[in-house]
């Protein structure tokens, strides 16, 4: 009995130590993180023609959630595969700190819509399958002061022209391609960062009647592909990315997007510097995007920004200059043109690592649109959205 007894616990033991070795090569991490603000907002849209003028306001007062990051929930993990390999995965779904809803983050859902990959990792850097941010998107939010909150003065959107009095689709310069779908590529090499992504979509469909010559098919697809490459060296980094999404229907393009960007950070020590430029050229979805069809949009925006430390506390401030050109989309001939100056101030105050409060008033969406060419004659339109909020964001 002795012996059995004795043979059994060296059983658990050994099942024990197998778990605890199995638990040191591979981990999995539940993270978060809430951000509430109670904010203020007025948007809004004025028409000015020769007989007379007409302004559209919205305000909004409340509490919300998001303020300078997305809520978020996330799980990740590692396991260690040996000779310096490792298999990686990353899934986080985003929510509404205030209500407590899940959020669709990319209007895929609601579900991990905020990342999605899993894939290897190793010397040679990171291959990921699934849906992640673009180099492009990785660039801008590296190099703005404010990190692409929703207070940043980068935060251009912009659409056809509203001068006729009818609203179309929007998309943000520099954002509009926050995620992509399919292979992803990271590493850095002696400070050298390269990030690229692939995506390809093919449906068809067939329609064949027996003992008849009916044949009748339809194609659809959509490919993307992007790439970054910055370089860094003690204070100072630089990069520049960009990339380009078609969807084609019978062999013809229905939408085309390509966006690139140039930024550059410069750490003083006493102030960090943030700069950089944003190009845009939009060919709406005539299905998915039927008010714009017709409306071809080149966007630029250049944005430069401060962050100044005091230990705890840290003061921020960004400027930003806004620039598009709309185009017909058959004739392609210039229909209007507007620019606009975007700017944020804000204060943070970090209790801890992952604890911090935050205060921020500016104005973004801001663009004067007037026609060209004789379209829209002796009429402009401007908007522009004004903002302050005080808020807490809390990492777990």
């Amino acid at each position: 009995m002795e012996k059995l007894a004795m043979k059994k616990s060296l059983i658990a033991i050994a099942a024990l130590a197998a778990v605890g070795a199995a638990s040191a090569q591979s981990s999995v991490t539940l993270y978060g993180l809430a951000d509430v603000n109670l904010g203020y907002s007025k948007d809004t849209v004025t028409v000015t023609t020769p007989d007379g003028s007409g302004k559209l306001t919205n305000r909004k007062t409340g509490f919300q959630s998001g303020g300078l990051q997305g809520s978020r929930l996330g799980v990740k993990g590692v396991e260690d595969l040996g000779n310096g390999l490792k298999a990686v995965f990353n899934y986080e779904l985003g929510f509404d700190a205030i209500n407590g809803a899940f959020t669709d983050n990319s209007k895929d859902g609601i579900g991990f819509s905020r990342r999605a990959v899993v894939g290897l990792q190793g010397g040679f850097g990171s291959v990921l399958f699934g849906k992640d941010y673009t180099p492009l998107y990785n660039l801008i939010t590296a190099t703005s002061a404010d990190g692409q909150s929703s207070f940043d003065a980068g935060a251009l959107t912009t659409g056809a022209p509203n001068l006729n009095g009818v609203g179309g689709s929007s998309y943000k310069l520099g954002g509009y391609k926050e995620r992509a779908y399919g292979v992803h590529y990271a590493g850095n090499f002696s400070g050298v960062g390269v990030q690229a992504f692939g995506e390809y979509s093919n449906s068809k469909t067939e329609l064949a009647v027996t003992g008849q010559q009916t044949n009748v098919s339809a194609n659809t697809k959509s490919q993307g592909y992007g790439l970054g490459v910055s370089y860094a060296n003690g204070p100072f980094m630089v990069g520049v990315a960009g990339h380009q999404v078609k969807d084609t229907a019978a062999g013809t393009t229905v939408s085309k997007i390509t966006e690139y960007g140039v930024g550059g950070t410069y750490d003083f020590g006493a102030a960090k510097l943030f700069a950089n430029y944003l190009y845009s050229k939009n060919r709406p979805n005539a299905v998915l995007d039927a008010l714009n069809a017709n409306v071809n949009t080149k966007a630029e925006e250049a944005n430069i920004g401060v962050l100044v430390p005091f230990g705890a506390a840290s003061l921020v401030a960004e400027y930003g200059h806004n620039r598009v050109k709309f185009y017909d989309g058959v004739s392609g001939e210039q229909m209007a043109k507007g620019k606009g100056n975007d700017w944020m101030i804000g204060a943070n105050y970090a209790f801890s690592k992952r604890t911090d409060v935050y205060a921020r008033v500016g104005r973004s969406n801001d663009l004067k649109v007037e026609g060209v060419n004789g379209y829209f004659d002796d009429i402009t339109a401007r908007a522009k959205t004004e903002k302050a909020a005080i808020g807490l964001r809390h990492k777990f």
